[in-house]
């Protein structure tokens, strides 16, 4: 984006520069030596070659600006594909360890629920069978994460952090569930 900026206001700079040569070498040209030759047609010459010059010399000096512009860019580009994967794979490792703690407090209520009366054993199960929801959730967006790109990113990490807490939320009920009922 700043790239036609700088080209920009590198030709301005370039033809604001031309217009004061030219002025100063119209000015000069037109006071009176007692010359019978044109001294405008010599400015007008010198101004052109001023010119001429001055444009090759911005010329390339914006061709070296965005050559410069475009490896930070680049580099940048790098650096933040580097932050994503790093992001992503931090976010699976945790949802993992989620994972694996839901498939632990399945296992305990399905222990639990063998033991208990039918009325105990009844609400165990719905619990087990939130937690295995909340489970299956959770592997459909282990899924999406670990196929997701960086323009997607945004989205699916905003959806990993209401699934977190729904989780949690989950985990805080069935917990408070196998206190009572012990």
């Amino acid at each position: 984006m700043k790239k036609p900026q700088l080209v920009l206001t590198r030709f301005k700079h370039v033809a604001g520069t031309m217009m004061l040569v030219a002025s100063l070498a119209l000015l000069q040209a037109c006071g009176s030596d007692g010359k019978k030759e044109s001294r405008t047609e010599d400015a007008l010459e010198k101004t052109g070659d001023a010119i001429a010059a001055d444009t090759k010399d911005a010329t390339e000096k914006a061709k070296e600006d965005l050559k410069e512009a475009g490896e930070k860019a680049d580099a940048k580009s790098d650096e933040i594909a580097a932050d994503f994967r790093r992001e992503r794979d931090e976010i699976v490792a945790k949802m993992k360890v989620q994972k694996e703690k839901l498939d632990e407090k399945i296992d305990e209520l399905k222990i639990k629920a063998d033991k208990q009366s039918d009325k105990a054993k009844a609400e165990t199960e719905r619990q087990k069978a939130k937690l295995e929801v909340e489970r299956e959730h959770l592997s459909r967006d282990m899924d999406k994460a670990k196929n997701s790109t960086a323009d997607a990113w945004k989205d699916v990490k905003s959806g990993f952090k209401s699934a977190g807490r729904d989780i949690g939320n989950a985990f805080d009920k069935a917990g408070g569930k196998l206190k009572k009922d012990n």
